[in-house]
């Protein structure tokens, strides 16, 4: 119960547990709250069962006035059979009860307001009270409807064990794909890389038409390997060099696959 309760639970078993709520205040709610007013617990289960433990400080009703009274709820849609124990201090009230769906079972008169005060140990100076209940189910009703609804639960269960298997599939996909898309986006950088690198040489320039001489250009040179492209060497007025006025001895075909290596 948010700002009144501190509480805890240790599962023993798998069909046992004890739950331990410590109440602040406790001797200020004995005098001020009225009969039927409880400190309610959170839910928790016991095996597939839901229950709550309830501590009335002026009692459960007005026949326990001036008393303690505790009870645990069975907040499921079955009916249970159940073994208990509550304590406070060194008093302990065990038993074993059956408890029908959606109702309590407990003790009006757990303890009594002056003997609480008195028994040592019961109540620290604070004013704090320290309950714990243990429970142990003993058996549990099989309604259809909870029948239907373990199925479902189960089957819900296998729909996403199923749904997991396939997401991991998925996973290891998805990281292959982009494994394998993270190495064909670095080969093509780095050849657009060599490519922007070879596009950014220059290449020879023709003294004629003063183009550059880059592949599939056909280049021709003279004797003293001077070099104008072929374009220009097919004009009728160009019959010799022109830088050094040597004939042409036809075409430079080692320059040309030089060019292809470093330009592309």
């Amino acid at each position: 119960m948010p700002g009144i309760t501190k509480e805890w639970k240790l599962k023993m078993t798998e069909n046992e547990l004890k739950y331990s709520i410590r109440i602040d205040s406790f001797d200020r709610q004995m005098k001020s709250w009225s009969n039927g007013s409880s400190v309610t617990s959170l839910p928790f289960l016991v095996g597939g069962t839901e229950f709550e433990i309830k501590i009335y400080p002026n009692g459960s009703d007005k026949e326990a006035s001036g008393q303690v009274s505790v009870s645990v709820v069975n907040k499921s849609d079955w009916d249970v059979k159940v073994k208990m124990q509550f304590e406070v201090g060194k008093r302990k009230t065990r038993g074993t009860y059956d408890i029908p769906s959606l109702n309590g079972w407990g003790w009006p008169q757990f303890y009594a307001h002056a003997a609480l005060w008195k028994d040592e140990g019961a109540m620290d100076a604070d004013g704090m009270l320290a309950v714990s209940a243990t429970i142990s189910l003993l058996w549990e009703e099989v309604t259809e409807a909870r029948n239907n609804s373990e199925i479902s639960l189960k089957e819900c269960k296998a729909e996403v064990e199923g749904l997991r298997s396939e997401v991991e599939d998925l996973k290891i996909k998805i990281e292959s794909r982009l494994d394998r898309l993270d190495k064909s986006l670095t080969a093509k950088f780095k050849a657009l890389e060599v490519s922007s690198k070879k596009a950014s040489l220059p290449g020879p320039e023709c003294p004629i038409c003063f183009e550059e001489m880059k592949p599939p250009t056909r280049i021709i040179q003279c004797r003293s390997g001077h070099l104008i492209c072929q374009e220009c060497k097919e004009r009728p007025q160009v019959v010799i060099c022109p830088t050094c006025k040597q004939e042409f001895t036809g075409r430079a075909i080692g320059m040309e696959n030089y060019l292809k290596i470093i330009l592309g």
